[in-house]
């Protein structure tokens, strides 16, 4: 008889020893962010078991993903990889609409998250032909003036003779929601039956033969723990070397934050009221635009209309190239515009009123609120979704690095993330496009950034 138990005894723990450890997690993804979210959603589309983990709560206050209005677009002047990002997110973005709407009760669409407008390009003449290449290419729908002529009869704009404009009519572009976008992703994410997390701070990642050893704080109770993993997502952003620093140092030398500023900018109560009707709809169909009309870095700017306060429009308008070094990586967030942003951000706005024949001043414009970001760059500002190197420079198929999103994350999120997911779970697709955007982003490109 004790033979008997003690035989019972030992195939009950062989068994549970074969059993799958319940504290070991499928995918853990850190960031919940447009990367991380999108990650985290294309994972649970394939029936992964995922954790996603957000330093944040789950309304943002800050961050890359932070905000209302990012611009989205089709044409990008000669480069059809950050096209085929924003189409194929657009695609990505209606199948996780339907999935949420579950085909029957139609409470979400597209429109909220995408705002449909012309997108407005003011540039230099000398980029006409190549310009002319890309919008046969990537098919858009659009009218172009290149001549001060062409400006008055087309846009009833006054171009310099240097000048060229165009505007895009695609459908979904114009501009894309980030903090909308992030919600339903979440929504959808908890509806596949995954978990999402907020307000979990990772500490550090610790490779071990078969699994991650993820350290965790919670940032309300202070509490630390451990979380197992076989598989890792990384989409941390600007924190994204000091992460993985201890695993693969390669980041810290490639991807480098440095703090760039927007500003949010209203037409005084006094001066609006005294705008035509018309004047009003020029506003509004010439955002949101991307404007290097001067041909240099300090004066080309992005701007679009965030939202609207009593039916005015709030203007944002930030520089891709107005960049300074960050003191405090964690403090950076808060820190607040100094008086030349706010002249730099009032001067261009209104260089742009003044092309679109606005009688307003610089007087009229008023700053209502600022940010500062941050933007994670690359030698060559395009990103990185790429395994994480080991030591030994090999491929780590179990962790996927998005990093070095830069300025241009918004409009692809859902295709970056697409790639993420594909990469973990070791698939792919035919499409030639797809395999070569896959490669630009992706490992083969990262080695060769480290040894230049």
């Amino acid at each position: 008889m004790k033979h008997l138990i003690l035989l019972t005894i030992l195939g009950f723990l062989v068994m549970s020893c074969n059993k799958e450890n319940p504290n070991m997690n499928e995918v853990v993804v850190i960031g919940g962010g447009l990367m991380g979210s999108s990650t985290a959603w294309q994972l649970s589309k394939k029936g992964k078991s995922v954790l996603l983990l957000e330093k944040q709560d789950s309304v943002y206050t800050q961050g890359s993903s932070y905000g209302e209005a990012r611009i989205a677009r089709s044409n990008n002047r000669g480069n059809d990889m950050w096209s085929y990002l924003h189409n194929r997110s657009v695609k990505e973005t209606e199948e996780l609409i339907d999935f949420l709407n579950n085909d029957t009760h139609k409470v979400y669409t597209m429109e909220d998250i995408y705002t449909t407008s012309p997108v407005t390009y003011v540039g230099r003449t000398q980029i006409y032909d190549k310009l002319m290449a890309s919008l046969k290419r990537q098919k858009i729908d659009y009218k172009i003036a290149n001549t001060p002529k062409e400006g008055l009869e087309v846009f009833n704009a006054i171009l310099p003779d240097n000048v060229l404009m165009q505007r895009e009519y695609n459908k979904y572009s114009g501009t894309v929601n980030p903090k909308r976008l992030i919600q339903l992703l979440h929504k959808a994410i908890i509806k596949k039956n995954n978990e999402v997390k907020y307000g979990q701070t990772v500490t550090a990642i610790k490779k071990l033969p078969t699994y991650y050893e993820i350290s965790v704080t919670d940032n309300k109770t202070k509490e630390q723990y451990i979380i197992k993993s076989k598989k890792v997502v990384s989409a941390a952003g600007p924190y994204t070397g000091k992460l993985l620093k201890k695993i693969s140092p390669i980041f810290d030398s490639l991807i480098n934050p440095e703090r760039v500023f927007l500003s949010f900018l209203k037409i005084k109560d006094e001066s609006y009221a005294n705008l035509s009707q018309t004047q009003i709809e020029v506003i509004k169909k010439s955002y949101p635009v991307i404007n290097s009309s001067t041909g240099t870095r300090d004066g080309s700017f992005f701007s679009m209309i965030e939202n609207y306060i009593d039916d005015k429009p709030i203007i944002k308008i930030g520089g891709h190239f107005q960049r300074s070094k960050i003191r405090n990586l964690d403090q950076v967030w808060n820190e607040k515009l100094t008086p030349d942003e706010i002249k730099w951000s009032k001067e261009g706005t209104l260089r742009y009123f003044k092309l679109l024949q606005l009688p307003l001043n610089i007087e009229d414009l008023e700053l209502v609120d600022g940010y500062s970001c941050v933007y994670s760059l690359t030698k060559s500002e395009v990103p990185y979704v790429t395994p994480l190197p080991k030591n030994n420079l090999e491929p780590d198929m179990n962790f996927i690095v998005l990093g070095g999103m830069s300025g241009v994350g918004g409009k692809g999120a859902m295709t970056y993330g697409l790639i993420g997911a594909n990469l973990i779970t070791n698939e792919s697709e035919a499409d030639t496009q797809y395999i070569e955007i896959k490669k630009a982003l992706g490992f083969n490109r990262l080695l060769s950034n480290f040894n230049d």
